[in-house]
């Protein structure tokens, strides 16, 4: 499966809250292990630094793809659809890792994405 046969569910998943591969693999750890988890626990469970875990599940936090609880964090999506479009990149990513990455960094980044961020229609929270 190419990059571009990926459910469209997925392919706008990543484009609107996923930037790098960690961030796929800490939503999943956390969507596919239920209960809470601190920075460190996130950091020591998948080989990074507990800075870079506290950003990325800060971040995934501000995206409505998590919940913070008390200096922990728990899968829970904003919306139903969001949920659904985690559900469906789970049992996809083990095998087709390299598209779905591939997906993430074939992006715009740093200045372009965020001039073109600014002319992005969202929906009201």
């Amino acid at each position: 499966m190419a990059r571009n046969e990926l459910p469209q569910t997925v392919r706008d998943l990543i484009e609107r809250h996923l930037h790098s591969a960690a961030d796929v693999d800490t939503l999943l750890l956390l969507f596919r292990a239920g209960g809470s988890w601190s920075p460190s626990t996130v950091a020591r469970e998948l080989r990074i630094d507990e800075d870079q875990a506290a950003g990325i599940l800060a971040r995934l936090c501000r995206r409505g793809l998590l919940r913070a609880e008390s200096g922990s964090y728990r899968f829970h999506p904003r919306d139903p659809a969001t949920g659904e479009a985690v559900e469906t990149l789970a049992p996809l990513y083990p095998a087709y890792r390299v598209a779905i990455v591939a997906l993430i960094y074939a992006r715009p980044t740093g200045p372009i994405r965020d001039f073109s961020d600014a002319f992005r229609l969202r929906k009201e929270d």
